[in-house]
This record gives C-alpha cells, sequence and structure tokens, in this order.
C-alpha cells in the first residue's frame, strides 16, 4: 500500500460519503491543480471511486475519467483509501 501525503489524508477524510470537487476544495483550501493531482493519483491507486454528477447529483461510477474537468465528478473513499489513512 504507497503512503498517502498530507494534502492526500486531508482529501481522503472528506470522502467518506460521496463529495463534489467543490466540496473538497472548499473544505481542504487546496488550490486547483493541487487537488486534482491528487485525486488522480488516488484513482490509480484504488483508494477513491469516481461518479458522475448527473444535475449536481450523484450518479452511476465512471468509465472514463476527464482529468481536464475533475469539476464534473463525485469522489468517494474506498475500503483501501480509508485503510491508508489508518497506516500513514
Amino acid at each position: 500500500m504507497s503512503k498517502i501525503t498530507q494534502s492526500q489524508r486531508s482529501i481522503l477524510e472528506l470522502l467518506i460519503y460521496a463529495e463534489s470537487y467543490g466540496h473538497i476544495q472548499q473544505e481542504t483550501g487546496l488550490s486547483f491543480g493541487e487537488i486534482r493531482d491528487d485525486l488522480i493519483t488516488l484513482m490509480h491507486n484504488n483508494m477513491i471511486e469516481v461518479f458522475e454528477s448527473e444535475g449536481g447529483n450523484i450518479g452511476a461510477k465512471v468509465r472514463h475519467f476527464d482529468n481536464d474537468h475533475p469539476e464534473s465528478f463525485f469522489y468517494r473513499a474506498t475500503k483501501s483509501g480509508l485503510s491508508a489513512m489508518k497506516v500513514s
């Protein structure tokens, strides 16, 4: 299991339930690019799930993630993501 950074931990702590990109940005105070990069890393490490945004509500799990528009999705921690917070 990969060790997570402090910014990744801040993001994962918010994702017990599915949350929007805007909520993550508001709560963490991190920059747009830093959040995007952390979300991509967390996704590649299977620590978060990504969901479509359907009219501002959570939709189906995504099949294709658009790196240029991370604000168009919802995010939720996986079991492995929640476990990573306990380890590091």
